[in-house]
């Protein structure tokens, strides 16, 4: 239902703002990467509610390292296997920059307090800038923009968005009954059934883009959707106002695994920026097991 509904939200939501004279810049850079982020915003939303605050930074950095290791080594993969160069273009400097200091901002909260009202305030303040930056800079994620045949728009983008929240509640009450059944951890649960579940939509688009060989669009859709999980998704327990205290110290190695993936993922497209060489099936290697390590970090 994840995986259905987000496809389905992201369509609608597309085609409804063409419909209504959005921008395809606008709609790349703020519905595609806000839509994917949605499971994310919902299961933790649910998840404060029912006072699991932890299950949340789980949630969001787990879905960040998921994001970068998983479906980028597996774009990487893909394109190998297919013997396909991987270059990209200058446009993409900014969100890359972007990324990597919203991932620098992610890190400074946790460290100062995380579950804190003003702590959230500056993150959607973060996001803010980020939203002002690709506006002014006009480098948005590119998207296909499908001719407008659908009849009752509107309804079917309300229908996918509530079975969105459905689905988010039912992957949110059971990562819940995980935890009550077998005694582990909100950072585990957090970090691997809401993680992967949430990113479950990021997998499906990008191994679909890879095999078309849009790549490119697989990395702005990912820059997009880390921004918006860090910037956003992780200030919705402050706001909430939880009585977690929150432990920073448990987080540190962590936080040093999804920093080093962050890196390599924009070094990586640092170094094929005008530069077309075959996709690296090296890096792909070293992002799963990047992936692998943070499970048993967490476990």
């Amino acid at each position: 239902m994840i995986w259905l509904s987000s496809q389905k939200l992201e369509k609608y939501s597309v085609l409804s703002a063409s419909k209504y004279g959005i921008s395809p810049f606008l709609i790349g850079s703020t519905i595609i990467a806000f839509g994917t982020s949605a499971p994310e915003m919902l299961t933790s939303l649910f998840a404060v509610l029912d006072g699991k605050s932890i299950m949340v930074v789980g949630n969001v950095i787990g879905s960040n390292i998921a994001n970068i290791a998983l479906v980028f080594g597996l774009t990487l993969a893909v394109l190998f296997f297919k013997k396909e160069d991987f270059v990209a273009q200058t446009e993409i400097k900014t969100n890359l920059i972007l990324l990597i200091l919203s991932t620098i901002v992610i890190w400074a909260v946790m460290y100062v307090e995380l579950f804190h009202f003003y702590s959230s305030i500056f993150l959607l303040s973060c996001l803010l800038v980020v939203l002002i930056i690709w506006y002014k800079t006009n480098t948005g994620f590119e998207t296909d923009l499908e001719e407008n045949k659908e009849n009752f728009l509107i309804l079917k983008l309300i229908c996918s968005l509530g079975f969105l929240v459905l689905s988010a509640w039912l992957i949110t009450r059971g990562a819940l009954n995980i935890l009550d059944s077998f005694g582990v951890g909100e950072m585990f649960v957090g970090f691997t059934v809401l993680a992967f579940g949430t990113s479950l939509p990021e997998i499906a688009a990008s191994l679909a883009l890879a095999l078309k060989g849009r790549y490119e669009a697989v990395a702005g859709t990912l820059i997009g959707s880390n921004i918006f999980n860090g910037l956003f998704v992780l200030a919705i327990p402050g706001l909430f106002g939880p009585s977690y205290k929150f432990v920073y110290a448990e987080w540190i190695t962590i936080l040093v695994v999804l920093l080093f993936v962050t890196m390599t993922f924009c070094i990586y497209i640092f170094s094929r920026i005008k530069k077309p060489k075959k996709a690296s099936l090296m890096i792909s290697f070293l992002l799963f097991a990047s992936y692998l390590l943070s499970l048993y970090l967490v476990y």
